[in-house]
């Protein structure tokens, strides 16, 4: 499966899925109550809609979800999608040049989405996109260049941690849309766990690409180019094995395993495989593995050959629709026609990190 999907319907699904929990403050009298809204699900909801082709229904999803964090570029993008799919050309070109505004830049995807097709020759649509058109070309391309920077990282100890004793490290590695503040919170899913447990961040804000989104972060940026892509990558392998490194010169470390979740685990699964001799196994939560065609990815076929000592723990939620369970079957087939020590797990659900299965997960690490 491909890190980075080539057209509007898929980024607008993967996307949608990622589960946020937003509040919103409203005022009563004189009290400020705070109303829990849950966004992921606003999100999932309307990509269900969008589907099945209610696209007024999407679209109302959509409106509730923007209402709880404005600066969603993403949400704003695939509204419009929805009003153009209504035929309603003001709205449309409305919302699009709010997410531009808002900081979404794939104006390739904008150019060649066919929900806008509908309403493309329409006068008001035009001058929306003639707007985008000049914004984009008022702010200049962006280009990027490698440089030092502390990076961060969440840490949790068992709760009777003894400091002269040696436990497992757990390096988990969060989701694109996630924070190590939410994914090191995971461990309370743990029972007793007797495992240090770090969460790194990863290095890019969502706001490169698609506007700020709260705290949420991706691995590697969008649509900076094969060169500037690769060297990114590299550049998150060498923070792990940097995290890695740090953490075992400060506390009693036994074995190491990384842990991701879906664009995570992409990484995960690379940097695992690259370095067998300090990396003891991967857990992949709703993951795939990185394209291995030519010059296109830091990871290859020899890295697999190479790696066949590591420990490998898939698991994928049957429903998930940002990541379909067939990848998961895919990489499956693919680590035991390599002989590989696999553990296989399929679950009923979707696109999360599900308790009962972490926990298999982290037992499976100590046996």
């Amino acid at each position: 499966m491909k890190r980075l999907r080539r057209n509007s319907t898929q980024l607008f699904i993967i996307l949608s899925g990622f589960l946020v929990l937003g509040c919103s403050g409203i005022q009563h009298g004189k009290d400020l109550v705070f109303k829990q809204v849950d966004r992921g699900q606003l999100k999932a909801d309307a990509a269900m809609a969008y589907r099945a082709g209610d696209f007024s229904e999407a679209g109302d999803y959509y409106k509730k979800a923007l209402i709880h964090n404005q600066d969603d570029a993403i949400v704003a993008y695939n509204l419009a999608c929805c009003y153009a799919l209504q035929g309603d050309a003001v709205n449309a070109g409305l919302f699009v040049t709010y997410a531009f505004a808002n900081g979404f830049r794939r104006v390739d995807v904008f150019e060649g989405d066919k929900d806008f097709d509908y309403v493309r020759d329409d006068p008001e649509f035009q001058k929306a996109t003639a707007d985008i058109q000049q914004r984009m070309k008022s702010i200049g391309k962006k280009g990027y260049v490698a440089a030092l920077s502390l990076l961060p990282y969440r840490i949790r100890f068992p709760e009777n941690y003894d400091a002269s004793k040696s436990y497992p490290l757990l390096v988990g590695m969060h989701g694109m849309g996630g924070n190590a503040d939410g994914f090191v919170a995971q461990y309370d899913k743990l029972d007793n766990p007797q495992i240090i447990y770090v969460t790194p961040e990863a290095p890019y804000p969502l706001s490169i690409n698609v506007g700020s989104q709260w705290h949420t972060r991706a691995w590697a940026p969008i649509n900076v180019g094969k060169k500037a892509t690769l060297a990114g990558d590299v550049l998150v392998g060498d923070y792990i094995m940097k995290a890695i490194k740090a953490i075992s010169n400060e506390h009693k470390i036994s074995d190491v395993y990384l842990m991701g979740f879906s664009q995570g685990a992409t990484y995960a699964y690379t940097i695992g495989l690259q370095n067998p001799d300090m990396i003891k196994g991967v857990i992949g939560f709703s993951g795939y593995l990185m394209d291995m065609d030519g010059d296109k990815s830091i990871l290859t076929m020899q890295d697999i050959e190479n790696a066949k000592k590591l420990r490998i723990f898939i698991a994928h939620g049957i429903g998930d629709a940002a990541v379909e369970v067939e990848t998961a079957r895919e990489l499956k087939s693919m680590f035991e026609e390599h002989g590989y020590d696999l553990t296989y797990k399929e679950f009923e659900g979707r696109h999360n990190l599900k308790a009962d299965v972490f926990n298999e997960a982290v037992a499976w690490m100590q046996l």
